[in-house]
Order: structure tokens, then sequence, then C-alpha cells
């Protein structure tokens, strides 16, 4: 029973060495910053870009 457990322990530490296959040092990345809040507030209720509306009575292939 302890020869496995000694077993499992060197094994599980070999592979713990092994890590992920990564090279060179761990290191966390850097996180740019957020960007600013806006200072006016966004425009409610209009479109962009401006929407014509299309008449059909326009058509000149309709004769």
């Amino acid at each position: 029973m302890i020869a496995i457990l000694n077993r499992t322990l060197c094994l599980s530490f070999l592979i713990s060495l092994a890590g992920c296959g990564v090279r060179g040092p761990l290191i966390m990345p850097t996180v740019p910053p957020a960007p600013p809040a806006p200072i006016e507030p966004e425009p409610k209720g209009k479109l962009y870009p401006p929407q014509t509306p299309a008449s059909p009575s326009n058509s000149s292939s309709a004769k």
C-alpha cells in the first residue's frame, strides 16, 4: 500500500514538473486600463445615417 502511494506521489510530482508546455516565466498578462467614461450621454432617438423615405410612386419603370 505504501509503495503504491509512493509511486503515485512520485508520478504526480513528475507530471507537475512537466507543466503545460509553456516555455519561459509564468507571468500574469498586463491588462490595459479601462477607457474613460463618456462625458456626454449618447443621443437617444436619432438614427445614423438618417433614413430617407422611399416612395414607390416615383418609379419611372412602371410605364
